[in-house]
C-alpha cells in the first residue's frame, strides 16, 4: 500500500497557485482540494487567505467569468447558473453579483440561438401544442425564464409560419 507523504503548507501554497493559474477556481473548490491533499483546515484557511492576498483567488472574479463562460458556452439560463454557483456554495451576494454581470442583449441572443437550434433539430415542433411545450420544458431545463421562452417561441411561431 502507497503512503503519501502529507502535504506541508508551502508545498499546498505552490501547488493551489499553480491550480488558480491555470484557470478560475472559488474558494470552495480549492478547501476542497486542500482537505483532499490531507491539509489541515487551519493551513487550509491560510492557503485561501494567501492566494487570495496575491490575487490568485478571488470569488467575486470567478462568479462573473463562470456567468459569462456558462451562458456563452454551454447556452446556460440565469437559473442553471444560478444552481451551479449554489452547488459551488457561495454566498448569495455573489451569486446575485454574477447574475447581475449578464449583459441582457447577449443573454437574449443565447436564449434564441439554444431554441432555434432545438428548433431545427425537431422541425415541427413549433406546428403542435405538445412540441411548443416540450420546447418550453427543454428551455426551462436550461435555465431560462419561462417569460422569455414564451416571447421567443412566439417570435420563432411567427417566423415559421412566413416562411
Amino acid at each position: 500500500m502507497l503512503q503519501h507523504r502529507k502535504l506541508t503548507y508551502e508545498n499546498a501554497l505552490t501547488r493551489a497557485a499553480a491550480l488558480c493559474s491555470k484557470c478560475e477556481q472559488c474558494s470552495s473548490d480549492i478547501l476542497k482540494k486542500l482537505s483532499g491533499w490531507g491539509l489541515s483546515s487551519n493551513d487550509s484557511e491560510r492557503v485561501i487567505g494567501r492566494l487570495e492576498e496575491l490575487m490568485f483567488l478571488d470569488d467575486e472574479r470567478f462568479v462573473r467569468a463562470y456567468a459569462h463562460d456558462k451562458l456563452v458556452f454551454s447556452g446556460w439560463g440565469r437559473m442553471k447558473i444560478a444552481r451551479g454557483l449554489w452547488a459551488k456554495r457561495l454566498p448569495r451576494e455573489l451569486i446575485d453579483i454574477a447574475l447581475e454581470s449578464i449583459d441582457e442583449e447577449e443573454y437574449e441572443d443565447v436564449a434564441i440561438r439554444v431554441m432555434s437550434s432545438r428548433t431545427r433539430l425537431y422541425p415541427g415542433m413549433l406546428e403542435s401544442y405538445e412540441g411548443r411545450t416540450k420546447l418550453l420544458c427543454f428551455g426551462a431545463g436550461r435555465g431560462f425564464e419561462l417569460s422569455l421562452l414564451t416571447k421567443i417561441i412566439t417570435t420563432l411561431r411567427k417566423q415559421h409560419e412566413e416562411e
